[in-house]
C-alpha cells in the first residue's frame, strides 16, 4: 500500500484547498511533518485515515468536529485520497454530515455525509461505489485492514504508537491473522470441532437409546433394571416370555371349547321359543279378528245398498242444475228491464234507430278530437313568426358588434408576438433540465440495481462456500475409508499396491458411507458450478457499479429535489412560450373566421326576411282552419259539454238494450232445459224403484268413502285367512306346552364367553409383549453395532479438537491459529530486534512470550523485553516513554518486514510516524534515524511527525504546515533539488 495524492477542503484547520503530491516524497523515501504546535500536522494522518475508514484517530464518534471552524457556510468539506494497492490506483472521496447554505430560501441545511470509489482503469477513472457503506464494503477487501490494525502498522497516530507491542495476545492474534490470512487455520479448528461434537453427539444419543430400550424391556416383565444390562440379559428375559406364550395358548384352546358348547345350548332354547311365541300370537290375533265380524256384515249392507243408487244419482243432480239455471234467468231479465226507460216497448227496434244516430256522429266526434293538434297548430305558426322576428333582430346586432371584436384580435395578437419569440430558448433548457433529471432517477435505479446485484453476490458466495465445505467433506470421508477401498481392490496372488505382499491376511472392510469417485466428481462439478455462478454474479455486480458511478457523474452532481425543481422551472417557461405561440395563432385565427362571418351575417339577414314572410301567412292559414272546426264540433253535440259525451251517453243505452234481448232469449232456454230434466229423473227413479229423488240422495256414499269401507271389509277378510293358515303351520301346532329356558342357556353362554375373551385376552398381551420384546432386543443390538466406528473415531478425534482448540493436553493452551501465528511473530521478533539493538546498543531485546497466561487466558502471542543490565526479561510495560517509542518503532518495522516478505500478504510500502522522537536524547535520535533512514533502500516511504529541531536538519524533505494570519492553515511541501 503506497499513499500517492491527498486533497482536503474545509476539513480541520484546513479551510481552503490544499493538495499533497506524495510522489516527490516517496523519491526521498524519508520525510518529515513540521509545523507549530496546533498547526495542523497530524490533521494530515487524520484527513489520511477519514479518507480510508470514515473516522479520524483524534475524533472518533464526532464527524461533526472534523469540518474547519474557518470554512464557510457556502464551502465544502472533502477529502480526496489516491492510493496504490497491490499495483492497482484507486481513488477515494469522503466528505463528513456539516452545516450548508439551503439551496432555496435563506438558512442553512444538514448536508449528509457522502464517499465515493473509484479505479483507474484503461487511462481513466472507473465509478465503483458511490455511497459511504458501499465504499467501507468495497475498500475493506482492498486494504486487508481493519481501521484499528491500519493504526497499529502504518498510521502510528499520536498517543496510540505503542498499541501494538501491549496489545493483549487475543488483539495481536486479530492485526496478524488480517496481515498473514491465516483464516484457513481457523476454519481447520472449527471443522474438526464440528466433527467431534457431531461424534459426541452421536455416540451420546445411540447410548441413551440403548438405556431407554433396555429399560422398556424390563418395564414389559415387571422387573427392575439392572445397572449391567446389556444383550445378553434381554435374551433371559425373551425365554420367560415365551414360557408365558406356551401357557396361555392351552387355557385359551380349553376355554374356546366350552363356549363353543354354551352357545349350542342356547340356539336350541331360542328355536322352541320362538315356536310357542308364534302360536300364541296366532291363537290372539285370530280371538281379535273374530270379535269384530258383526261389524264387517253392517259395513257389507251399506255398501250394497250404495252401489244400488248409483245409476240415478246423474238424473237427480241434473234436474237440480235446470231449475237453479231457469230461476236465474227470470231474475236477470227482471234487471235488464227495470234499467230501461218505461216507453221502451220493443229494445230490438230502439237498438237499431240508436246504431244509426251513432254512425251519423262518427265525423264530428273525430273533428272534436282533432280540436288540440289544430290549436296547437295555430299557437306553433305564431311561435315561428315571433322566431323569425328575434332572428332579424339578432342577426342585425351581431353584424354591428363586429368592428369592436376586429380591433381587439388586432391587438392581442401583437402582445403575444413578443413571448413567443422566446420558445427555442425555453425549449433547450427543458431538454436539459430533463436529461439531468432522468441521470438523476437512471442513478437511483442503478443503486437499487446494484443493491439486487451484490444480494445475489453474496447468495452466490454462500452457494460457492457450501459446495466447497461437502467437496471437502466428501474428500476426508474418502481418505477416511481408503484402506476400505484399497482393500477392496486386492486380488489373490497379486501384489498389495501399498506394501508389495501376495499375502492379504486381514484385509480392511470398506464403509457403506465412503463415497466413490463418481461422488466426489459430481461434488466437484457442482462446486465449480458454483464458482461459476458467484464470478457471474461479481461481473454483474462490478457492472452495476460502473453504472451507478456513470449514471452520477451524468447527474452533475444535482439531487433529486434539485432536478426536479428545474424541471418544474424549465417547463413553467415553455409552458409560458407555448401560451403565447398559441395565443398569437389564436388571434390570427379568429380574425380570419370575424372576415368570413361578415360575410355570412349578410346573406344570413336576406334569409330571415324571406323566412318571416312565409311564417306571416302560415299563422294566417291556421287560425282559419281552426275556426271552421270549432263551429262544427258545437252544433253536433247540442246540449252535451261534449261530442264525446253526447256519444258515450247513447253508447251506454244502446248496451241495455242489447242486455235485454239476450236476458229474454236465456230464460225461453232455461223452461225447455227445466222440462226436459224432470221427465229423465222420473224415468230413473221407477227403473231402480226408489220412491223419489231424496232417498236416493241418502243411500249414495262419496266414492272414496265407499271405496275405504271395501278395502276394510277385504282387509280383515285377509287377517282372518291369514291367522288360520299360521295355526296349522306343523312347527306351530307341534311346539310343546312346557315354556322354553332361554334367560338360563343364555346366561351359561354368557359365563362361557367371559372366560374365552380373559383367556384370548390374555394369550394377545402376551404375545405382544413377546413381540415388543424381541423388537426392542433387535434394536439394542442394531445401535450397538451402528455406532462401533463412532465410538472408535470419538477416542480419537476428541483429544485431538480438545488440544487444536487450545485445551486438553495442550499445556500451552495455544490454538493451532495462534501456533502458526506464533511462528510468524517470531520472525516479526527477531526482524525487530535486528534494528531494535542498533536503536538501544544492545541492551533490549523483544522475546515472543509462548508460555500460559494468567488465569487460562489464551496465550501464545505474548511480548516480553530481556534487558542486559540484568540479564533477565521484564513485562513491554515497565520500559519508559523513549523506550517504549524504541520498542515500538522497531516493531513495525520488522512488521513491516515480515509482511511484504510474505507472498499474498499486504505490502507495507508506506508508514507514517506521529511524535515519540523527543523523548530520546540525541544520540539515541540519531540511531533511529540511521534505522528508518535504511528502510529506503526496501522501496519504503516513512514520514515523520516531530518539533525536534534536530531532525529538521537531518531530513530535507518533508511538508510544512504554517498557521495563516487568519487563523486556517496551509500545507508546503519542502523538496530538495536533485545533487
Amino acid at each position: 500500500m503506497r499513499i500517492r495524492r491527498l486533497v482536503v477542503e474545509g476539513f480541520g484547520p484546513f479551510a481552503g484547498r490544499q493538495e499533497i503530491d506524495f510522489a516527490p516524497l516517496d523519491e526521498a523515501g524519508l520525510f518529515l511533518i513540521t509545523g507549530r504546535t496546533g498547526s495542523g500536522k497530524s490533521s494530515i494522518l487524520d484527513a489520511i485515515c477519514f479518507a480510508l475508514y470514515g473516522t479520524a484517530p483524534r475524533y472518533d464518534g464526532a464527524q461533526a468536529r472534523l469540518r474547519s471552524d474557518h470554512a464557510g457556510v457556502g464551502d465544502p468539506t472533502r477529502v480526496e485520497l489516491e492510493l496504490v494497492v497491490a499495483g492497482e490506483r484507486w481513488r477515494v472521496v469522503r466528505s463528513p454530515e456539516y452545516e450548508r447554505l439551503k439551496q432555496r430560501g435563506t438558512g442553512t441545511t444538514r448536508e449528509p455525509q457522502a464517499a465515493t470509489l473509484e479505479r483507474w482503469e484503461q487511462g481513466g477513472w472507473t465509478g465503483v461505489a458511490a455511497r459511504p457503506v458501499d465504499v467501507a464494503e468495497h475498500l475493506g477487501p482492498v486494504l486487508q485492514l481493519t481501521r484499528e490494525q491500519f493504526l497499529q502498522v502504518i498510521l502510528l497516530a499520536q498517543g496510540r504508537f505503542q498499541e501494538f507491542l501491549k496489545a493483549k495476545s487475543e488483539d495481536r492474534l486479530d492485526l496478524l491473522r488480517a496481515l498473514f490470512g491465516t483464516e484457513r487455520f481457523q476454519l481447520f479448528e472449527r471443522e474438526i470441532a464440528e466433527r467431534a461434537r457431531a461424534l459426541e453427539q452421536s455416540v451420546g444419543a445411540s447410548a441413551a437409546a440403548i438405556r431407554a430400550d433396555l429399560g422398556r424391556i424390563a418395564d414389559l416383565v415387571g422387573d427392575g433394571l439392572p445397572d449391567d444390562a446389556d444383550g445378553p440379559w434381554a435374551g433371559q428375559v425373551l425365554a420367560r416370555l415365551r414360557e408365558r406364550v406356551v401357557a396361555a395358548e392351552e387355557d385359551a384352546a380349553t376355554s374356546g371349547a366350552s363356549f363353543a358348547a354354551a352357545d349350542a345350548a342356547l340356539a336350541s332354547a331360542t328355536a322352541v321359543a320362538d315356536r310357542q311365541r308364534r302360536r300364541e300370537s296366532a291363537r290372539a290375533e285370530l280371538a281379535t279378528i273374530e270379535s269384530q265380524r258383526a261389524a264387517v256384515e253392517q259395513t257389507r249392507r251399506r255398501v250394497a245398498e250404495a252401489v244400488r243408487v248409483l245409476p240415478v244419482l246423474p238424473s237427480v243432480e241434473t234436474a237440480a242444475r235446470a231449475v237453479a239455471e231457469r230461476a236465474a234467468a227470470e231474475r236477470q231479465v227482471a234487471a235488464t228491464r227495470a234499467a230501461l226507460p218505461s216507453d221502451v216497448e220493443d229494445p230490438g227496434a230502439a237498438g237499431a234507430e240508436l246504431d244509426g244516430l251513432l254512425g251519423s256522429l262518427a265525423d264530428r266526434l273525430a273533428e272534436e278530437r282533432a280540436l288540440p293538434r289544430l290549436r296547437a297548430g295555430a299557437a306553433d305558426a305564431e311561435r315561428g313568426e315571433q322566431d323569425a322576428e328575434r332572428r332579424l333582430a339578432e342577426l342585425a346586432a351581431e353584424s354591428a358588434g363586429l368592428p369592436a371584436r376586429r380591433v381587439e384580435l388586432q391587438e392581442r395578437r401583437l402582445r403575444a408576438e413578443a413571448a413567443a419569440d422566446g420558445l427555442p430558448a425555453a425549449e433547450a433548457a427543458l431538454v436539459r433540465a430533463r436529461r439531468i433529471a432522468d441521470a438523476v432517477a437512471a442513478a437511483d435505479r442503478a443503486a437499487a440495481t446494484r443493491r439486487t446485484a451484490e444480494e445475489a453476490l453474496d447468495r452466490a458466495l454462500a452457494t460457492e462456500q457450501e459446495a466447497i465445505a461437502r467437496t471437502r467433506a466428501l474428500l476426508r470421508a474418502r481418505l477416511d475409508g481408503a484402506a476400505g477401498l484399497l482393500a477392496g481392490a486386492l486380488r489373490p496372488d497379486e501384489p498389495c499396491p501399498v506394501c508389495g505382499s501376495l499375502e492379504h491376511p486381514a484385509p480392511a472392510s470398506t464403509d457403506a458411507g465412503t463415497p466413490d469417485d463418481a461422488v466426489i466428481a459430481a461434488a466437484e462439478q457442482d462446486q465449480q458450478r458454483a464458482a461459476e455462478r458467484r464470478a457471474a454474479a461479481q461481473a454483474a455486480a462490478d457492472d452495476a457499479r460502473t453504472a451507478l458511478a456513470t449514471a452520477a457523474a451524468a447527474a452533475e452532481g444535482a439531487t433529486a429535489e434539485g432536478a426536479a425543481d428545474g424541471v418544474r422551472a424549465a417547463s413553467s417557461a415553455v409552458d409560458g412560450a407555448r401560451a403565447a405561440a398559441a395565443a398569437r395563432e389564436d388571434a390570427t385565427r379568429r380574425l380570419g373566421d370575424l372576415e368570413a362571418r361578415e360575410q355570412a351575417l349578410a346573406s344570413a339577414v336576406e334569409r330571415a326576411r324571406a323566412v318571416l314572410a312565409e311564417r306571416t301567412a302560415a299563422t294566417a292559414a291556421a287560425r282559419s282552419s281552426l275556426e271552421a272546426a270549432v263551429a262544427r264540433v258545437a252544433s253536433a253535440r247540442e246540449d252535451a259539454p261534449t261530442v264525446a259525451d253526447r256519444v258515450a251517453a247513447l253508447r251506454r243505452r244502446r248496451a241495455a238494450l242489447a242486455a235485454a234481448e239476450e236476458a229474454a232469449r236465456r230464460r225461453a232456454a232455461a223452461v225447455a232445459a227445466e222440462r226436459d230434466a224432470e221427465e229423465r229423473l222420473a224415468d230413473a227413479l221407477v227403473a231402480a224403484g226408489l220412491p223419489d229423488a231424496g232417498s236416493a240422495r241418502s243411500a249414495a256414499l262419496p266414492r272414496e268413502e265407499r271405496e275405504a269401507l271395501e278395502r276394510r271389509i277385504r282387509a280383515w277378510e285377509t287377517a282372518r285367512d291369514g291367522a288360520t293358515a299360521q295355526l296349522a303351520e306343523p312347527d306351530v301346532a307341534g311346539a310343546p306346552e312346557e315354556p322354553a329356558d332361554v334367560a338360563g342357556a343364555a346366561a351359561a353362554k354368557r359365563e362361557a364367553l367371559a372366560a374365552r375373551d380373559a383367556a384370548a385376552d390374555r394369550l394377545a398381551a402376551a404375545r405382544q409383549t413377546i413381540a415388543a420384546a424381541e423388537q426392542l432386543a433387535a434394536r439394542v443390538a442394531s445401535v450397538e453395532a451402528a455406532t462401533a466406528a463412532d465410538r472408535e473415531q470419538l477416542a480419537v478425534v476428541g483429544p485431538l479438537a480438545e488440544v487444536v482448540r487450545g485445551g486438553g493436553s495442550n499445556a500451552f493452551r495455544m490454538r493451532l491459529e495462534s501456533y502458526v501465528l506464533a511462528a510468524r511473530l517470531e520472525q516479526i521478533v527477531a526482524a525487530a530486534n535486528v534494528r531494535l539493538a542498533a536503536m538501544t546498543d544492545g541492551r533490549f531485546t523483544l522475546q515472543h512470550d509462548d508460555g500460559p497466561a494468567y488465569r487460562g487466558a489464551r496465550s501464545g502471542l505474548g511480548l516480553a523485553v530481556l534487558d542486559e543490565h540484568t540479564g533477565r526479561p521484564r513485562p513491554v510495560a515497565s520500559l519508559s516513554g523513549g523506550e517504549t517509542f524504541l520498542a515500538s518503532l522497531a516493531l513495525a518495522l520488522g512488521l513491516a518486514e515480515v509482511v511484504s516478505a510474505e507472498a499474498g500478504g499486504v505490502r507495507l510500502d508506506t508508514l507514517f510516524v506521529d511524535e515519540g522522537f523527543g523523548s530520546l536524547d540525541r544520540r539515541t535520535l540519531d540511531t533511529a534515524m540511521e534505522t528508518l533512514d535504511s528502510l529506503r533502500a526496501g522501496g519504503r516511504t516513512v514520514g515523520l511527525i516531530s518539533h525536534v529541531e534536530a531532525m529538521q536538519e537531518d531530513i530535507p524533505a518533508g511538508l510544512h504546515v504554517e498557521r495563516l494570519p487568519d487563523g486556517s492553515s496551509a500545507v508546503r511541501s519542502r523538496v530538495p533539488s536533485p545533487a
